[in-house]
């Protein structure tokens, strides 16, 4: 595990604002039983790690003045503005810290999944999962091998397996993370031209009322014809 080197801020390190113009972000390292330790961390280095895509689930070794500590990330402050980040909270971890985390869910052979290859269409109920475990047994990913998934299956927590020690936050029922649906079937609809052409065909027809009128004149015409002989 790489060690990145922090600043102690307990020390005269200048405000908030100056670390932020030397491309430090402040933030705060707090523990059960603890005493809470103010920090700052190179700001480019942080960006690098958040960008991990695991960044909320992975353990971090910090070095505070020669002293090392894991830490794992609780939580980023954003300037309401600028969007920047300006502020961490970290929590201090032992080997027999108990943490809550969420674990993205990775789908394994999907290019020969017979259900994808008949068109069916992988579902996301869940993109990550939230577990229960020590800070020393997270895993990285959840894993589920669709080899032999067919349109219509779920993919429920049960059916994937998890590291010893590790629990799901929600037990009280085999939640669904995926499912493998039907291919959408496009309902075919009629150009806008088309329907354009038949409403003028329409507007072309010939009233009941003018049909009416037409045959009084025809009428009249008629009447005029007798009385003439």
């Amino acid at each position: 595990m790489e060690k990145y080197k922090v600043i102690d801020r307990s020390k005269e390190t200048g405000s908030t604002h100056s670390l932020i113009n030397r491309g430090m972000i402040p933030g705060i390292v707090y523990g059960k039983g603890t005493e809470p330790t103010k920090i700052a961390f190179e700001n480019k280095i942080l960006l690098k790690l958040m960008h991990t895509g695991s960044f909320y689930s992975t353990i971090i070794d910090i070095d505070i003045d020669g002293k090392s500590e894991k830490v794992l990330p609780k939580q980023l402050q954003y300037h309401p503005v600028t969007d920047k980040l300006i502020h961490f909270d970290f929590l201090r971890v032992q080997d027999d810290t108990k943490v809550t985390v969420e674990v993205p869910v990775e789908f394994l052979n999907q290019e020969t999944c017979p259900g994808l290859k008949k068109g069916g269409v992988l579902n996301l109920v869940r993109r990550e999962v939230e577990l229960s475990c020590n800070a020393n047994n997270i895993p990285n990913k959840l894993q589920f091998d669709l080899i032999e998934s067919e349109i219509g299956d779920s993919i429920k927590i049960s059916n994937i397996e998890l590291p010893d020690g590790v629990i799901p936050t929600i037990t009280d029922r085999d939640f669904v993370v995926a499912t493998l649906v039907p291919p959408t079937v496009e309902v075919e609809t009629k150009p806008a031209e088309e329907e354009a052409e038949e409403t003028t065909d329409d507007s072309k027809e010939e009233k009941p009322e003018d049909k009416k009128e037409e045959n009084k004149e025809d009428s009249k015409k008629e009447d005029s014809k007798e009385e003439s002989k």
